[in-house]
């Protein structure tokens, strides 16, 4: 399976350790993993002009930063796991920069889904989607991450998806087979 990783670059802190713990839960499980160290300051703010629905469909029509490349990484991936610092029961800013650009991914129109008006999917398959924050947050901190990471799922409509929150590396390895069952069902 091709896995592609978006983390913060603070998952990357020898300290934390995080994607190096989640890269290794993978690489063991026998999986093609891709990594994208997301950065908020190279990723340009979406400025709401719509031409990635109405000019370039599925392409940011205004910028010339790797938002885009990513973007087409994402939908040729299997599965997608967002690596995120929980910050206020919300993703990290390098993350959310990221998420801010991925209305190229849906469409225009408005379509009722599980009983709310979303907009419907721009692609057939989108790939599993798995939200991980980390970090020591408390309970309600946990929940707004899992419920936020739950209404992105929701939005971009994987066949698969888990949301969850792990306060170490030790957490992490812990929560390995639930991770791999969600992939598992995704192949």
């Amino acid at each position: 399976m091709n896995i592609l990783i978006l983390c913060d670059r603070k998952s990357t802190d020898d300290r934390i350790n995080t994607l190096s713990v989640l890269q290794n839960i993978l690489v063991e499980s026998g999986h093609e993993v891709n990594t994208n160290i997301l950065n908020r300051e190279e990723i340009l703010p979406c400025i709401g002009c719509f031409g990635c629905w109405i000019k370039t469909p599925g392409v940011c029509a205004l910028t010339k930063d790797c938002a885009n490349s990513i973007a087409s990484q994402l939908v040729n991936s299997d599965a997608v796991i967002l690596l995120s610092e929980v910050t206020f029961g919300g993703f990290s800013a390098d993350v959310k920069a990221f998420l801010d650009r991925l209305i190229q991914n849906i469409l225009p129109l408005f379509k009722m889904h599980k009983g709310e008006m979303h907009h419907p999917k721009r692609y057939d398959n989108f790939p599993a989607w798995l939200a991980i924050g980390y970090g020591d947050v408390s309970d309600d901190e946990k929940q707004t991450f899992i419920h936020l990471a739950d209404r992105n799922a929701l939005n971009m409509r994987p066949r698969h998806y888990l949301s969850l929150v792990t306060r170490n590396c030790d957490e992490l390895e812990a929560k390995t087979a639930e991770i791999i069952r969600v992939l598992e069902v995704s192949a």
